[in-house]
């Protein structure tokens, strides 16, 4: 009879626990299926007055800005009466923040009349305590990488030390102030507690429902955590996704900004060209090759051969510091100027002392330029000039093979007042001298070791070429300079003028 009878109670023990695993696992789906916070704890507190017959339960949230513990969600109680209840985190708190530091459930059988909140205001004469937990798979000492296996928290059943009196809690320190670091640390994964009681079915609460009811506690804190999770994911994309848009947009804005750019700079282009001689030619009285080659869109040099009065001509070359449209810009400004102040003035030193008093008077800027200004008398067979802080030009007799350099005796034009320019003759022979007018780009240009090409190969090549006629003493220059930088390409402007006398 005895053994029928134990029969029939384990059988009955089965099948409730199938019933409550069968249970658990259904509910496991419907809170699966929730899609925000709010509809699955609404669902776990359901769930716990439908299946488990608590017909009261609140979930209290902490609040670690005030240091409470406030209601977030209940179910069997008025709204004005649940608002009312708020519970220090303290020491003070009561069995519900106990349940939460020392992360485990608390039946309370028999409450204190005198200092249970929940007796007092709810009318509670037993109630059962979960903490809910966000991440209960991760252990504190996983978190903190901490290896002192000697602690009691280490590999203990409860992975969580907040809940573990350890030697990593300072004991003199207050309990209300172990507390609130506690909440500040990364590894507190508390975020509230389930309390629950019946109020209308007053039957006795089982070890069966504990096991139930915190079964279901942990599958919604995960749960939980999942959905935060996708949250945080969900809104990591949108934003995302508005970046990639702002991206899009932006992108399109500059395109259109940069084919504004690109015209602009192809129309700068097609004008500076215009502004560079388009008709030098040679002539009984002299033989000219010139090559002109902007790093950029447009660039800074500049150069010109022009008649100034009967029999006399006058030959520029000059250099902007800085690229860019800024050096066109002003390389304009001194064609003009040069072509208003030279009219009929055959003094070089005179005419860029007159450009030089409007450059500073009249154009402020950080830019200066280098120039070289001859004037010749094709007639007297004689040349005057002014250099103004630029390369030093090569004067050549191609008969003798001779070279003189011709180096600057001023300063830049653009930046003081008094250039102290100097005014210089020389005398030449028709058909006999050469002189080789040329911008640091070509002298500066450096190749794959970083080696400037320099004035002395210059001077080499073209004492090499005094034969060749102008335009080919030109290439000549031009291809050993490339065969000296190689693939590494030019970072200045590079202008060379040849002219035969």
């Amino acid at each position: 009879m005895n053994s029928a009878f134990d029969l029939h109670t384990q059988n009955e023990l089965l099948k409730s626990q199938l019933i409550n695993s069968s249970m658990i696992n259904e509910l496991t789906k419907v809170l699966h299926s929730c899609t925000d916070l709010k509809s699955i704890i609404k669902t776990a507190l359901l769930s716990f007055q439908d299946f488990l017959d608590f017909d009261r339960v609140i979930l209290f949230a902490i609040n670690r800005a005030t240091f409470c513990l406030e209601p977030r969600e209940w179910i069997g109680i008025k709204d004005e009466t649940a608002k009312k209840i708020s519970i220090p985190l303290g020491f003070d708190g009561g069995e519900i923040t106990d349940s939460i530091f020392l992360n485990r459930h608390i039946f309370v059988e028999e409450p204190d009349p005198q200092s249970d909140r929940f007796f007092s205001e709810l009318g509670s004469g037993s109630y059962i305590l979960v903490p809910l937990l966000n991440k209960p798979n991760h252990r504190c000492w996983e978190i903190k990488g901490c290896n002192k296996k000697t602690c009691q928290c280490y590999e203990s059943a409860n992975p969580y030390c907040w809940s573990i009196p350890n030697k990593c809690m300072n004991p003199d320190t207050p309990e209300d102030e172990r507390r609130k670091n506690c909440l500040s640390c990364a590894s507190f994964k508390a975020e509230g507690a389930f309390w629950l009681d019946r109020s209308i079915i007053k039957k006795p609460i089982t070890s069966d429902d504990i096991a139930t009811l915190t079964s279901i506690v942990n599958v919604v804190g995960l749960i939980t955590e999942n959905v935060r999770m996708m949250d945080s994911l969900d809104a990591a994309n949108q934003n995302l996704k508005d970046v990639n848009d702002t991206l899009r947009t932006v992108n399109h804005e500059l395109q259109s900004a940069q084919a504004k750019i690109r015209l602009d700079l192809e129309q700068a282009q097609t004008i500076q060209q215009r502004l560079l001689p388009q008709n030098i030619t040679s002539s009984k009285e002299y033989s000219i090759g010139t090559h002109y080659s902007s790093a950029n869109t447009v660039g800074g040099d500049y150069f010109d051969l022009f008649k100034i009065a009967e029999n006399t001509y006058g030959l520029i070359i000059a250099d902007v510091s800085g690229h860019g449209i800024a050096s066109a810009l002003i390389m304009s400004m001194v064609k003009v100027l040069l072509k208003t102040y030279s009219t009929n003035e055959t003094s070089p030193q005179k005419t860029l002392d007159r450009i030089n008093e409007v450059f500073i008077s009249e154009i402020a800027t950080s830019h200066f330029v280098t120039i070289f200004y001859a004037v010749f008398d094709v007639k007297k067979r004689k040349i005057k000039y002014s250099s103004a802080g630029h390369c030093p030009t090569i004067f050549i007799n191609k008969k003798t093979g001779q070279h003189t350099l011709i180096k600057a005796d001023g300063l830049f034009l653009g930046v003081f007042p008094d250039m102290m320019l100097c005014e210089k003759e020389l005398d030449y022979v028709h058909g006999e001298h050469r002189l080789i007018l040329y911008t640091d780009g070509i002298t500066e240009a450096v190749n794959a070791d970083n080696t400037m090409y320099g004035l002395d190969n210059m001077i080499n090549i073209a004492c090499k070429t005094a034969n060749f006629s102008p335009d080919n003493a030109v290439d000549a220059i031009l291809e050993d300079l490339k065969n000296f930088c190689g693939a590494i390409p030019p970072d200045d402007d590079t202008t060379l003028l040849i002219i035969d006398f």
